[in-house]
């Protein structure tokens, strides 16, 4: 009877826009879309929850927070299915408490919460996985074999300066691949994307139609599509989504079967994800700055909130979901679904102030090449160039309006 409900809570809470609805209804008075109060526990469940709804909620945490281990290993879970090839053992290792990954500060780095994209790109954008690496770089493997590629990264820093004459830097990654892909391939660094909260995007009304909604190219359009994605690319882990394992060049035995995590591990993951109570605003409020955001356009693609099919609350995110030009400063030359290699996602702008208040220099961007809000800015270019360069025509005082009001959303 306890599987069989199990069956009956995903199914149920999986259908679109349902789990959502319960996140959103099932949120604590006090934890709003618009944000507020958020538990000292970031990833625990919000108030409200059945007993029995709440129970499938920890199990997806455990899921989420859980070692997977090679297939045929022995463990207190059935975490099982690693690789051969992978990026991280966990979703945990990534999104650390929900929150965003972070590049390597250089070379004697390692890669923990970002990853390498990789493909080779033809004369008229046809893209095709690399011949050696696939689409995607694994950067580590199970015992007894060699990972496909060690990457190193370094930065390039590039001067600049405002129309009153104060000056910037930004800087744009420079990574080596060893073995060497070859002059055709094109490769992308992505780091981790913050989830708390993601349950209340998928229902979201958006202004324009398209595909997808996450991802930082927008390539899946549901919650679980996206989990089933992260664990076949990062962790080597089969699914009803992703039957066949990442195998490396000439091996032959690369896991224990066409679905290593099952579909109700996998919806109760999905299930935990979709709950996630969203990150909180800070204490910061500039009138000034929220004046100056819409009126050099940031509002136009960081829409602040977008009506719900899950209820009549609106959902306060600072999104549109979409994707946009964003120039050739951010074209990495690998396009990927239905996005161009210049195209990217607007990213939700909640919770960014805590992200600054921690870190006012945290990495932003797919890539963290930005070191704070004001360098992402100043690399917004083709739809965003408007407005990036009306922010630099802003007097300097005025520019630390804007952006003291993006470090209290």
């Amino acid at each position: 009877a306890g599987f069989v409900f199990r069956v009956l809570v995903v199914v149920v809470l999986l259908c679109l826009g349902t789990g959502t609805a319960v996140a959103q209804s099932l949120l604590p008075a006090n934890d709003s879309p618009s944000g507020g109060p958020i538990p000292a526990d970031p990833m625990a469940p919000p108030a409200g929850l059945s007993e029995d709804t709440r129970a499938a909620y920890e199990r997806g945490r455990l899921i989420f927070n859980g070692h997977f281990r090679p297939s045929g290993t022995q463990g207190p879970d059935d975490l099982v299915g690693l690789g051969p090839l992978y990026n991280r053992i966990s979703c945990a290792s990534c999104h650390n408490a929900g929150g965003r990954g972070f590049p390597p500060e250089g070379p004697g780095d390692n890669f923990l919460t970002a990853l390498v994209r990789i493909g080779i790109v033809d004369a008229v954008g046809t893209v095709t996985p690399h011949p050696l690496f696939g689409t995607q770089i694994q950067d580590r493997a199970v015992p007894g074999l060699e990972p496909e590629a060690t990457v190193s990264l370094n930065w390039d820093i590039q001067p600049g300066e405002y129309p009153d004459g104060q000056s910037f830097e930004l800087r744009k990654p420079v990574l080596d691949i060893q073995p060497d892909p070859g002059v055709l391939a094109q490769w992308s660094i992505r780091v981790a994307q913050p989830i708390r909260g993601i349950g209340l995007l998928e229902p979201m009304i958006l202004p324009k139609d398209s595909f997808g909604r996450f991802g930082w190219k927008a390539t899946e359009p549901t919650i679980v599509m996206q989990n089933a994605a992260a664990l076949s690319q990062d962790m080597g882990i089969t699914s009803v989504f992703h039957q066949t394992p990442i195998c490396p060049k000439g091996q032959t035995d690369c896991g224990g079967g066409a679905r290593e995590i099952s579909g109700v591990s996998l919806g109760e993951l999905t299930l935990f994800t979709k709950l996630l109570p969203p990150p909180a605003s800070t204490d910061v409020q500039d009138t000034k700055g929220e004046y100056l955001f819409h009126l050099v356009g940031c509002a136009s693609c960081h829409i602040p909130e977008l009506p719900s099919r899950a209820g009549p609350e609106p959902v306060r995110a600072y999104t549109d979901l979409s994707l946009h030009d964003m120039g050739p400063g951010l074209d990495d030359g690998l396009p990927e679904g239905g996005a161009k290699s210049f195209e990217w996602r607007t990213p939700p702008l909640w919770g960014l102030g805590d992200i600054l208040e921690k870190n006012p220099s945290a990495p932003l961007l797919h890539d963290g090449r930005a070191r704070g809000a004001e360098e992402a800015i100043l690399w917004h270019g083709g739809e965003a160039l408007k407005p990036r360069n009306d922010f630099m025509a802003l007097s300097q005082e005025d520019r630390s309006h804007l952006l003291e009001f993006l470090s209290g959303l």
